[in-house]
């Protein structure tokens, strides 16, 4: 039996590398040091859209776009001069444009072909339209989740939520009756007597106003917006909209600000949802359990790099049983809950960064803490 020639090796080894590289899934390109696309598979073809006679022979930076389309030479130049490597061997998200124009993003990974004559690269291409499809539509479903808890909560909170709406109306309606019974006297005052009453009324309307505002707000849908926002004034809003509830119990709630101010970068809706199921499921848990001088504490601390934001009640506690559970989703210990709420804030305070765990006071009672990074996350 005769032993193959070096060419007929070469003729199955090169057969074998085809039969291999038209067998995977994603796409795989050869260049050589230049970046002349040397081989490319069934796949690479199938993704970007070109016949093989389009690509062999045309320089690899034509399937990307700029502005890597203009530096390509040169990262290849760079690395083959210095050796060092930005992208070689290792795995990194890119942007690559398909033959009618149309971007998409993809996973590269790229590897040099040792040689002695002349230096090869191949890169393994995966597209990521998909898995980015599917991300934003988990990214919507959330969303959506958030904005559904926003609204039962508020639904909860409706009667205080109107009555903080009519007292500014009442207010404005007392002091227009005030001034139309002003115009039937005659007195020197009277000029000085009507300014007061219009600023009264002036004032009250922009209380109605941001009452509005604030709603409004809440219960808006959409994506995650952060900015830059005082704690202080986050929290202060919130309990605004309890001060209703909290008149019609005997709960008190105790809030300590920071000394000075501490802004940070978070979305501010979301935080305040955090913040309302806290104070919620506390009240709920003291008017249940009819706790003697029931009170809500909230304060903050801080290190060098996170705020800590603790909501405490003197109420029952959270059973040892519940503890590991609470934060999972549709557990719930509430006769009408949904088992939401909390798994929800713990999702909110991870996509900020931060965190939300319980911790058993040593007295009585339960305390929740947020904690939000101070610098900039996402």
């Amino acid at each position: 039996m005769n032993n193959p020639t070096k060419h007929e090796q070469a003729l199955r080894q090169g057969r074998a590398l085809d039969a291999l590289l038209d067998a995977a899934v994603d796409a795989i390109i050869i260049i050589d040091g230049r970046g002349t696309i040397e081989q490319i598979n069934r796949a690479g073809l199938a993704l970007f859209g070109y016949a093989e006679d389009e690509l062999i022979g045309s320089n690899i930076r034509g399937l990307m776009p700029e502005p890597h389309r203009a530096k390509h030479d040169a990262y290849l130049e760079a690395y083959q001069r210095t050796g060092k490597a930005a992208i070689i061997g290792r795995g990194r998200e890119e942007t690559a444009v398909k033959k009618g124009g149309e971007r998409f993003p993809i996973l590269l990974t790229v590897g040099e072909i040792r040689q002695e004559s002349a230096r090869r690269f191949v890169g393994f291409v995966r597209d990521l339209s998909e898995s980015r499809a599917a991300e934003k539509q988990v990214r919507e479903l959330e969303n959506r989740l958030l904005h559904a808890d926003r609204l039962v909560t508020l639904g909860e909170l409706t009667a205080g939520i109107a009555h903080e709406i009519n007292q500014p109306l009442t207010a404005i309606a007392a002091y227009a009756d005030a001034g139309r019974s002003l115009t039937r006297r005659e007195s020197e005052l009277l000029r000085e007597e009507m300014q007061t009453i219009c600023e009264r009324i002036a004032e009250q309307s922009r209380r109605a106003a941001e009452v509005v505002r604030r709603l409004r707000r809440l219960v808006r849908g959409g994506s995650t917006v952060k900015a830059r926002h005082e704690i202080n004034q986050i929290i202060q809003d919130v309990l605004l909209l309890f001060e209703h509830e909290v008149s019609k119990t005997e709960i008190n709630i105790h809030f300590t600000p920071l000394s000075g101010p501490c802004e940070l970068y978070v979305d501010e809706i979301q935080v305040q949802q955090v913040l309302v199921n806290l104070v919620k499921n506390s009240m709920d848990a003291l008017v249940t359990a009819d706790s003697p001088r029931p009170l809500i504490k909230i304060d903050m601390h801080h290190n060098d790099l996170e705020l800590h934001i603790r909501v405490s009640d003197n109420g029952p506690g959270i059973p040892n049983d519940d503890e590991e559970r609470m934060f999972n989703a549709f557990f719930t210990s509430k006769p009408n809950g949904v088992g939401l709420g909390l798994s929800i804030c713990k999702s909110i305070a991870a996509a900020h960064g931060g965190s939300l765990h319980y911790e058993k006071p040593e007295a009585v009672g339960a305390r929740f803490i947020l904690s939000l990074p101070l610098e900039t996350i996402g």
